[in-house]
Formats: structure tokens, C-alpha cells, sequence
């Protein structure tokens, strides 16, 4: 009776190792077939004229190598309600190699020629299993965009977040309202240098508010936007929805206004805020130690001046927005003139405010100058700008390695940004679309799919820590390419077709068969991850296995430092996997480190939010 137990909840544990992502299996849903893991597929679904292929794994290497699976040489497509719409044959994956990033080996199953909107399953007749279920329409995403992009709402701190918004039991009063009386870290005793920077959002999993990692929050929020306007509607359930305007917007308004109150009169921002010691309590709103703000840093200022240039253009485009973009536009052009006449600062961040190091080096501030200079000429088209573009935007990743690098790909899309503006130097823009056109025709930019066994092919090295953010901008920049570029119609569509195929790792398509968005169960994934390191909702309190759904968590890492506390289970299992397994759904704190797998941050968010938008139609 144990046994059906287990198996009717959809985790049989069996051998499988403490912590481990658990297939799921079983007869999970009454009526339906016992569900594998075995067979991949996005669990949220597919655009009706998409690819549309299942990958079906036999584990070879890695903690679920004794878990085998064959399917037979036909599956079939079944309705809901069990109807066989389609049957087809599998193809077996490379002639049976075991794929190295995963261990598995496995099989494909294509089904591209279903186009019919309904809910579907992929059934296997000589095992008797089936997929987890998925959707075909013309709005499978929209919902998984609405719940991505509300992880912000449930980030952010200084406000209460009420019943009516947080959808569920993640109810709290408001912490760290003392932010609006925060200390210099300088002069902890000096009362004069009290200020207001309450607001914004937690970074991660931490309480702590940097302005530099903003450089990969913004950029990327307000381009998902401006790509994909339509996708951006009124109505996430933010205490901003149904003022008229978008969401995301809102959202990132919320976090923008913070970054105005961390500036200072001269232009010039301090590198970072919060604690100065690691003795968090819980609840957060317990929590009423002073917070401090760092020194003045021009890796900071730079960095806010390419946020507040960037929002400048994209607020300005609203009525109601015209004065704020105007102020956000001033602010900028002060924080671009003290970043020019004071001298750049590399090492402010002491690490005496906890936790992450904001410093930022000299190649780092030359390529945010030239994303900077460019929303600056394009909202005021000054020569003093276009100058500094010239001089500083070959300093990017994406113009100086040899392909265009998913590093930094946020706001390095202002590159692609600046070949459509009106007096755009025409040497640049050249260099620009040559250097999106060698990659996309390089297999090590954007391969065929049969690259790899999941469709979703990364190099070796960025299955690192946060590899989840590499995952989404490979997606992102085929995209980039895809409008930049000089491409024919095929090739346009294969750098297409590579972004969505990215899309669906995230959901599924991957070694574990899991989604990599935490608690997705109610918009509709079947297996989704339970645990984040985090502040609000990791181990320790009440929402641990239970956090908010739509956070993104770090992902795989090959590099996975943590280690047993006395008395818990072994993880070291973890640091022998095949890379794209080296991934675990916990959430403990120091010494198992779950934060270098199971964190989330703002910044793997808003790369996969820009990726999701192009396909929430």
C-alpha cells in the first residue's frame, strides 16, 4: 500500500539520491495513464505552426543511470480524453550515442504537422506511459510570461504584499521600511547622512540591493517589452493592474524609482545596500537592523545611467508617463556627467555590506559607457554621445570575441538597438550585422536541433553557477540575430526555431524532465521544482517546498561547492554528474550551499522573461 502510495503522488523515490530532481511517475491524474519523465515535452505546449518534437531518454550516466527506459518504434499523440489524433514514428538520437552533456541517450518523436488547438499527451503503446500533458494554441505562453514576470511583485520589499496580490499564502507585511532612513556605511554613527532608499526589489535569494547588477535586470525587461508589446497587457495582478497601462512597466517602474532614491545630487550612486552581517530573522518584517549604503562607485553610476536612459525612451512613449521619462532623462545625463569628470573607482565594494562583491572592472564600465552612450544619442541625438559609442562600443563581448557572445546579452542588445537609429554611424552598424551574420551560420552559435539530445545545445563551460541565464540567452541572442542580421528566410527561421527550443528546456526538454520555474502546477506543469534558496521562501520558513511559482532558479552547475552538514545526507553525489545533472531541488543554507544551484536572482528572471515574451502571443 506504501508503494501505491508514493507512486499515485508522482515521486517514487526508489534509489534515487537525497535532494535528487525524482522523475515523475505514476498515475498522477484519474483517468489518465501512469505519466514518465522519460518522455520530454513542454509542459505548458507549443505555438500551433512551431516544431514540435518529444525527446524520449534512456539515462545512461548520473544519479537516475539505473533508471532505463526504451520506448516502442510508434507513439502516439492522444486528447485529453484519449483520442488518438496522431501516430508517428520515433528516431533514434545520433544512432544510439549517449549524449555527453546529460548521459542519456534517447530517441526523437516528432509531431510538427499537429497544428489542432486542445490539450494533449504523448503515448507510448509498448510501455503504456505517457507525457506529462501540454497545450497547442496561439497563447500556451501567455500564462508562464504572467507568472514569470510576477516573481518581481513577490521580490519586492519596503511594501506589504497583500492577499488580494499574492495569490496565495505568501502574504507578509512590509520589511525593511527602515531603508528609508539607511546609513552610510562610512559613518555608521552620523545621523546626518540618513537617507531614503527604501523600495525596489531583493536581488535574489538575499535582501540586499546593488545597483550594478541592474545592468542585466533592466535592459533585458525593457527590450522584452519594446519586442513585445502585445504580450505586455494590464492585467498580472499587480497592485498597479488596470491603471491602463503595461504591467511590466509597472514592475519595473517599481525598481527604477528605488534607483532614483540611490542617487545622489551629484549624479553619482553608491554601490550597494543592506546588511552588514548575516543574522537575518524570519519574518523579514522582523527584521530591524540598520541597513547602510556603500561609497559612491562609477561602475554604479555608469550602470544607472544606462538604466535611466534606456527607461527614459520606453517611458517617454507614454502620456502618462511624459514627465517621469523626462526626470529619468535628466537624471541620467547628471549621472553621465559625473561618471565623465570623476575618476572611475574599481574596488568600493569592501564587502562589508553582504553579500554579492558590485565592483565593477574597467572593461566591464567601458562596455555599459558605450550601452549608455547609445540610449542617450537616441533620445538626444548629441554628438557627445555618438563619440563615445565609437570609442566604446568594440569593447563589448559581442564585438570583441569571436561570435556574439550570450554573455551580458540584456543590454548588449542596445548594439542591435543601435543599427535602426536615424544617424547611426554606418561603419559600426556594418560591423554590428557582420558579426550577427558570422554567427548566425556558425554551429557554435546556433547549431541544427540534432546537436544536441534536448535540443538545446550550450557550450561545455556554461553549465556554471547561474547556469540558467546562459540557458535563456543563448535563446535571446538567436533572436538578436535573427532580427539584425542579413539572413534569409531560413536561416531566419532556424535562429527562430533555436529560441524556442531553448524556451521548451526551460519547461521540461531537459535530463530532469522538470520545468525550471518553481510551483507551476496550477498553469499547468505536471513537474516543476519546489525549492529556492531565498530569504522569504527557502528552509527555515513556512513557504520551504511551497515558494511562490514562477521564480527561476539557477540551474545545473558543474562547479557545485556545497557539502553535508553533520547529520544530513551526503550531497557530494551532486559534484559527480554529468554537467546538465548537476542540479538539485533543495534549499539549505551553509554548509550545502543550495544557493549555488536553487538560488534565483532578478537578473536569470529578466533574460528568460525577454525570452519568453517572443512567444506569448
Amino acid at each position: 500500500m506504501l508503494l501505491i502510495g508514493l507512486l499515485m503522488l508522482g515521486r517514487f523515490d526508489g534509489d534515487f539520491p537525497a535532494y535528487s530532481v525524482v522523475p515523475l511517475s505514476g498515475v498522477t491524474i484519474a483517468g489518465l495513464p501512469a505519466v514518465t519523465s522519460h518522455i520530454c515535452v513542454d509542459q505548458f505546449g507549443y505555438l500551433p505552426d512551431e516544431s514540435k518534437v518529444a525527446v524520449i531518454s534512456d539515462p545512461q550516466k548520473g544519479y537516475n543511470a539505473f533508471d532505463h527506459y526504451t520506448c516502442g518504434s510508434k507513439l502516439e499523440i492522444r486528447s485529453r480524453d484519449g483520442k488518438t489524433v496522431f501516430t508517428g514514428a520515433t528516431t533514434t538520437w545520433k544512432n544510439g550515442a549517449v549524449h555527453e552533456d546529460s548521459g542519456d541517450r534517447g530517441w526523437w518523436f516528432d509531431f510538427s504537422t499537429l497544428k489542432v488547438a486542445g490539450q494533449y499527451y504523448v503515448y507510448d503503446p509498448a510501455t503504456r506511459k505517457r507525457s506529462p500533458l501540454f497545450r497547442i494554441g496561439d497563447s500556451v505562453f501567455k500564462p508562464v510570461l504572467t507568472a514569470a514576470t510576477r516573481m518581481f511583485f513577490y521580490q519586492r520589499i519596503g511594501v506589504p504584499l497583500t492577499a488580494q496580490y499574492a495569490q496565495g499564502p505568501w502574504v507578509e507585511d512590509a520589511a525593511y521600511v527602515q531603508d528609508s532612513r539607511a546609513r552610510s556605511v562610512l559613518a555608521k554613527d552620523d545621523a546626518s547622512q540618513e537617507r531614503n532608499m527604501i523600495g525596489g526589489w531583493m536581488d535574489a535569494g538575499d535582501t540586499d540591493k546593488y545597483p550594478p547588477f541592474n545592468g542585466d535586470v533592466i535592459h533585458p525587461l525593457l527590450y522584452a517589452y519594446t519586442a513585445n508589446p502585445k504580450a505586455f497587457t494590464d492585467d498580472f495582478g499587480i497592485p498597479e493592474s488596470g491603471n491602463g497601462l503595461p504591467d511590466i512597466l509597472d514592475e519595473v517602474k517599481v525598481q527604477l524609482d528605488w534607483l532614483v532614491r540611490m542617487q545622489f545630487s551629484d549624479g553619482s550612486v553608491p554601490v550597494k545596500m543592506g546588511n552588514i552581517d548575516y543574522n537575518q530573522p524570519y519574518p523579514l518584517s522582523k527584521d530591524m537592523r540598520t541597513r547602510y549604503y556603500g561609497p559612491k562607485d562609477s561602475g554604479a553610476t555608469i550602470y544607472t545611467c544606462a538604466n535611466f536612459a534606456h527607461a527614459a525612451r520606453v517611458y517617454g512613449q507614454f502620456p502618462a508617463w511624459k514627465n517621469y521619462a523626462a526626470s529619468l532623462a535628466k537624471k541620467a545625463v547628471l549621472a553621465w556627467d559625473w561618471y565623465q569628470s570623476n575618476p572611475r573607482t574599481f574596488k568600493t565594494d569592501s564587502g562589508e555590506i553582504k553579500s554579492g562583491i558590485a565592483n565593477r572592472s574597467a572593461e566591464e564600465q567601458d562596455r555599459m559607457e558605450a550601452y549608455a552612450a547609445i540610449h542617450l544619442f537616441a533620445l538626444t541625438g548629441e554628438e557627445q554621445y555618438q563619440a563615445a559609442i565609437r570609442k566604446k562600443a568594440g569593447a563589448s563581448r559581442q564585438l570583441t570575441e569571436y561570435l556574439w557572445s550570450p554573455y551580458e546579452a540584456g543590454s548588449a542588445e542596445a548594439l542591435v538597438d543601435y543599427t535602426a537609429l536615424p544617424k547611426a554611424d554606418p561603419d559600426l552598424v556594418a560591423k554590428i550585422r557582420a558579426k550577427l551574420l558570422r554567427s548566425a551560420t556558425s554551429d557554435q552559435f546556433a547549431p541544427a536541433p540534432e546537436a544536441d539530445l534536448y535540443r538545446a545545445w550550450m557550450q561545455p563551460t556554461n553549465y556554471h553557477w547561474g547556469s540558467n541565464t546562459v540557458r535563456a540567452a543563448w535563446g535571446v541572442v538567436a533572436l538578436q540575430a535573427a532580427k539584425g542580421a542579413n539572413v534569409d528566410a531560413p536561416t531566419r527561421d532556424r535562429l527562430i526555431q533555436r529560441a524556442a527550443d531553448m524556451l521548451h528546456s526551460f519547461h521540461g526538454v531537459n535530463p530532469m524532465g522538470v520545468v525550471y520555474l518553481t510551483n507551476m502546477d496550477k498553469y499547468g506543469a505536471e513537474h516543476s521544482l519546489k525549492c529556492i534558496f531565498h530569504g522569504k521562501y527557502g528552509a527555515g520558513t513556512p513557504f520551504s517546498h511551497n515558494p511562490p511559482p514562477g521564480y527561476v532558479v539557477g540551474g545545473p552547475n558543474q562547479s557545485f561547492g556545497g557539502k553535508a552538514a553533520e547529520g544530513h545526507p551526503s550531497i557530494e553525489w551532486i559534484k559527480n554528474q554529468p554537467r546538465a545533472k548537476a542540479y538539485a531541488d533543495f534549499d539549505l543554507a551553509w554548509p550545502e550551499s543550495s544557493w549555488e544551484l536553487s538560488e534565483p536572482a532578478i537578473y536569470y528572471q529578466a533574460i528568460y522573461v525577454r525570452l519568453v515574451a517572443a512567444f506569448a502571443h
